[in-house]
């Protein structure tokens, strides 16, 4: 048996016992164990921490989830007893796997969090587990909380332990952006529903890379929980998160897998990631081909003189155009769009104060920016919502030297017809 199965088969047996009163003087005993569950890094393709879970079992074999033995436990000062019992457990176990690198993620309700002072220090806990605080990442469950100033001050004491925050279930009830803007964390869980959705919804799948981006900017590592299915995983991977969880890669157990138990997955997981890129390039590519044909054609008839409707009639006629309009290099469209017949947009009297006009300015837009950076070259966006639909569309630009300037030729195609019934080519992939 090597080292570290010794040591899970040792730290399989630390066991504490809880009491709670019952009814008629009784009381009730439960036998509270730690199940750890792995923490997978997507770069390293490894565990880099395990988040440990209380499990209670009464005298009758009736195993307890977290949530239900909390529930054991009336609340106040006893709830926070057992609590701050589940966490020297959790530590005094995780000391046993003799790990040395790996983060311990200790679940914290927020209202513990606050009067943790209370019942004692968390950094004497740690210490006297031989512990050290930066191995620790403190995870504040989703729950609703009055005094946020007060779990900043909270949070602001863990930090200066030099413990990691974490928060969870990001995306449900009180994990929102506010809670995240306020506490800086260090990582980010998203939430499991959210998880969940992004395979069954591609609004819900296009929205996910834009979230993880957004936490991304705040400073935190992204965390996506839940993770049950191999397609979960692949649109995670797709998103670029940092960290995955759940038992598509390992369910929680006593004993953590074994050290190399994830290689063979996570090379099927890469396998099928750069097949379904390939597959998708090779898809787009076919689907926006007519288009980017109809586009040069257009392009090359301006150049020689044509006139602009002559010039993208073919375009239009496509069946997933909605307009075309013309660009200068400052920006400004020169004249309106040329709408297609079925454009719903140029029929809608309610977005007319929206409707492009002379002068109208795009350069802040990424497919103006990006084709007068680079003339001569098609680019294509990645879906977006319209300020001119507003639907959402992708758009192809080209830049061109037209009467001694350059100039940008846009065709904007309606993308929910462009993918159909396809949920990859729905993917916010980055812009090639």
């Amino acid at each position: 048996m090597s080292t570290r199965e010794s040591a899970a088969t040792e730290a399989a047996s630390d066991i504490d016992v809880f009491q709670v009163d019952a009814d008629a003087g009784s009381r009730r005993e439960y036998r509270l164990s730690t199940h750890f569950q792995p923490i997978f890094s997507l770069a390293h393709r490894r565990p880099v921490g395990y988040e440990a879970l209380i499990r209670g079992t009464d005298r009758d074999g009736n195993v307890y989830l977290p949530a239900e033995l909390l529930a054991q436990a009336p609340a106040g000062v006893a709830r926070m007893q057992l609590d701050r019992q589940c966490r020297a457990l959790h530590v005094r176990s995780f000391r046993r796997l003799r790990d040395e690198v790996s983060w311990l993620f200790l679940n914290v309700d927020p209202h513990i969090a606050v009067q943790g002072h209370r019942f004692g220090s968390f950094a004497q806990m740690l210490g006297e587990n031989g512990l050290s605080p930066h191995r620790v990442a403190v995870e504040l469950i989703e729950t609703p909380f009055d005094d946020e100033k007060r779990l900043v001050t909270a949070v602001e004491h863990y930090h200066e332990l030099g413990c990691l925050v974490v928060i969870d279930d990001f995306g449900a009830g009180y994990s929102n952006f506010d809670r995240i803007w306020q506490l800086k964390p260090d990582i980010v869980k998203i939430d499991r529903e959210m998880t969940r959705r992004v395979t069954v919804e591609p609004l819900a799948r296009r929205m996910f890379t834009g979230i993880i981006s957004v936490l991304h900017e705040a400073g935190a590592l992204v965390c996506v929980e839940g993770v049950e299915t191999e397609g979960e995983a692949l649109c995670a991977t797709e998103a670029n998160a940092d960290l995955l969880q759940g038992n598509y890669f390992a369910a929680p157990a006593l004993r953590p897998p074994a050290e190399r138990a994830s290689n063979e997955l996570f090379t099927r997981l890469f396998a099928e990631f750069r097949e379904e890129t390939v597959e998708f390039r090779n898809r787009r590519r076919i689907r926006l081909q007519p288009y980017i044909a109809a586009l040069s054609d257009a392009v090359f008839a301006l150049s020689a003189g044509a006139d602009r409707a002559s010039a993208v009639r073919a375009l239009l006629g496509l069946e997933c155009t909605e307009r075309c309009y013309l660009v200068a290099a400052d920006g400004s469209q020169i004249g309106a769009s040329a709408e297609s017949e079925r454009s719903a947009a140029a029929r809608d009297s309610r977005l007319t104060p929206i409707r492009p006009v002379t002068g109208t300015n795009w350069q802040t837009k990424p497919f103006f920016r990006r084709a007068i950076d680079a003339p001569g070259k098609v680019q294509i966006t990645r879906p977006y919502l319209s300020a001119t639909g507003p639907r959402l569309c992708v758009t192809l630009s080209y830049a061109m030297s037209l009467n001694g300037s350059y100039h940008v030729l846009c065709v904007d195609l309606d993308f929910a017809a462009l993918a159909g019934k396809d949920l990859a080519f729905g993917l916010a992939r980055a812009e090639e």
